[in-house]
């Protein structure tokens, strides 16, 4: 019976299919996704971090310079640039402004009123003839202000930009 019918051959299944995708390499994608999205979290943490510990550094220098120095209007100039870099990191466009609207904005991160008259004596102490500043509260209501600042950042847009230029928050 060798010659009679249609040689046939064993059964040969198709190679398998890259696509759909295992169950286990769903699984694996969406562990290496959020792995990279706390990554991300993380790092962009570290960095303000980074930038609050550095800021904090300098307003620590301020004050040890003001103790040894003792000039007023040294310690309000780099207070106030200290202010406006924070600004400009924040809202890059309230950092333009004067006046009222930057003394606004300035307010706008100042949450206790002992860091809003400490900072209202820093803004009118570059302007006065013999500057009498507290320069311990100055200090403290400089690091209070640049952590509110950084940790709560407004939102971005046309209308926040229209509103920093106005000096008032969206």
């Amino acid at each position: 019976m060798t010659g009679a019918g249609p040689a046939l051959r064993d059964i040969h299944l198709p190679p398998a299919a890259w696509w759909p995708l295992a169950p286990g390499w769903w699984l694996l994608a969406g562990l290496v996704l959020v792995a990279g999205l706390l990554a991300t979290a993380w790092l962009v943490a570290r960095r303000r971090r980074g930038t609050l510990r550095a800021l904090l550094r300098e307003i620590d220098d301020l004050e040890r310079g003001y103790a040894g120095a003792g000039n007023a209007e040294a310690l309000a100039d780099r207070a106030s640039r200290v202010l406006r870099r924070v600004a400009r990191r924040v809202e890059p466009l309230a950092a333009s402004t004067h006046g009222q609207a930057w003394r606004a904005f300035v307010q706008t991160y100042a949450h206790t009123d002992a860091t809003r008259r400490a900072l209202d004596a820093l803004l009118d102490a570059r302007y006065r003839a013999a500057a009498a500043l507290d320069a311990r509260m100055v200090c403290v209501a400089l690091r209070a202000w640049c952590r509110a600042a950084l940790r709560q950042r407004p939102a971005r847009g046309a209308k926040a930009a229209a509103a920093a230029r106005a000096g008032v928050r969206p």
